[in-house]
This record gives structure tokens, C-alpha cells and sequence, in this order.
């Protein structure tokens, strides 16, 4: 297994490969007639596989389970996803939407440590692209519109889950969302300064990425 190295050529090589893909699937799904079952089986398929993806370190890696709850802002997103995608719930599907902003980080800076074709590096990119999906399929596919409102809920939301994480990783001695300390590899949070200081940065940073989310709608509305 070769190592996963960061900025490298082949991880910008899996970036646009993967948004190729994305895209693509993007197309087929909005000419597909029943795109609610196109939904439910996409939210399905990337379902199993992130079980697959836990199941594997938990059994072969050892991993202890409390560092595999899906806890992390991506993988919280990654389960309102799949509620969205499968019940169509304008809730789920408002912070599926904006949540899926902090997708872009992740991907620039992933925390996967092995090449393709290994399982824990499909995993990864299939199920972070999966929320990009999933962001343009609520808004195609289930006609949502977020306004303003929805914005602020949005936010209200993810500092919500901010405090109570802050929390459960005190209990665990886990650093979901990284809001107890910096993760140890390398990240934006390096150039945000120390704690609590970087905390301040991403509340600015994610309300910024909310905004931009919701200018496409604001503008059809002037």
C-alpha cells in the first residue's frame, strides 16, 4: 500500500477525477424520471459504504469506537444527507445544503493516510463528493430554495453541534470538529492561531462559506 501524500499530484489527480465523476452523475440523475427513487438508492449505496469503511477499522485496524462515531462535521453531514436524500425533508435538506460547505476543506486537506485503490481512500473521496451531490441534488431534484432564514437556522445548527461535541470529546478524549485542539496533521487551522483563537476564524470562515452558499438565490430574487 502506497502512502497517501498530501498536495501531491495525484491527490489533485483524485480531486478531479472524483469531480468528474460527481458531474457526471450530477447529469444522469436530473434526467432520470423517478429522481426520488434515484435518491434513495444513491443514499443507499453511499450508506453501506461508509459502513463498510467503519467496519473495516474497527475489525481489521483495531480502531477503538470512540474514534469511529460519526461525529466529525463532514460525517454529521454525510447522515443528513441520507435523511434528506431519502425522505426529502426540507430540515435535512437545508443543513445537507449548507453543511456540505465545509466539504471543500476536507477534500483540500483529507485526513486518509493510503492510495487509491485501498477501501478507506474510496471511501473518503466517494463519500465527501457524495455531499457535493447531494447539495446540487436538493436544490434540482427537490426544488429547495434556502432563503435567509434558512441560512441562519443552518448556523444556529452547527454551533449547536460545536458546543455539544466540545463536550462529548472532553468525556472521550476524542477531538471531533477539532474544537478542542488542532488536528495533528497538517490544516487552514495551522494559519488560524492557537486555541480558542482558530474556533473564532472557522465561526467567521463558516458564516462567510453560508453566505455564499445562499448568493445564487439571493440574486434571483433582486
Amino acid at each position: 500500500m502506497n502512502k497517501f501524500e498530501l498536495f501531491s499530484r495525484e491527490h489533485f489527480f483524485y480531486l478531479a477525477s472524483y469531480f468528474l465523476v460527481t458531474l457526471f452523475f450530477i447529469i444522469l440523475s436530473l434526467n432520470v424520471e423517478d429522481k426520488r427513487r434515484f435518491a434513495r438508492n444513491s443514499a443507499a449505496i453511499i450508506g453501506i459504504l461508509k459502513i463498510f469503511e467503519l467496519a473495516y477499522r474497527y475489525t481489521v485496524l483495531d480502531e477503538p469506537i470512540r474514534f469511529l462515531l460519526p461525529l466529525h462535521l463532514c460525517n454529521l453531514t454525510l447522515i443528513m444527507a441520507v435523511i434528506a436524500m431519502t425522505s426529502g425533508n426540507r430540515l435535512f435538506l437545508n443543513l445537507t445544503y449548507f453543511w456540505s460547505a465545509g466539504t471543500i476543506f476536507a477534500l483540500l486537506t483529507p485526513e486518509v493516510k493510503i492510495t487509491f485503490p485501498h477501501l478507506l481512500n474510496i471511501s473518503f473521496f466517494s463519500t465527501h463528493f457524495y455531499l457535493i451531490f447531494s447539495a446540487v441534488y436538493c436544490v434540482k431534484a427537490f426544488n429547495f430554495k434556502p432563503n435567509f432564514e434558512n441560512l441562519i437556522k443552518a448556523f444556529k445548527y452547527v454551533n449547536f453541534a460545536f458546543i455539544i461535541i466540545f463536550f462529548i470529546n472532553l468525556a472521550l478524549g476524542t477531538n471531533y470538529m477539532f474544537v478542542n485542539y488542532k488536528p495533528s496533521f497538517r490544516s487552514p487551522l495551522d494559519y488560524m492561531g492557537p486555541w480558542p483563537y482558530y474556533i473564532i476564524c472557522l465561526e467567521i470562515i463558516t458564516f462567510i462559506c453560508f453566505l455564499i452558499m445562499y448568493l445564487p438565490f439571493y440574486t434571483k430574487k433582486r
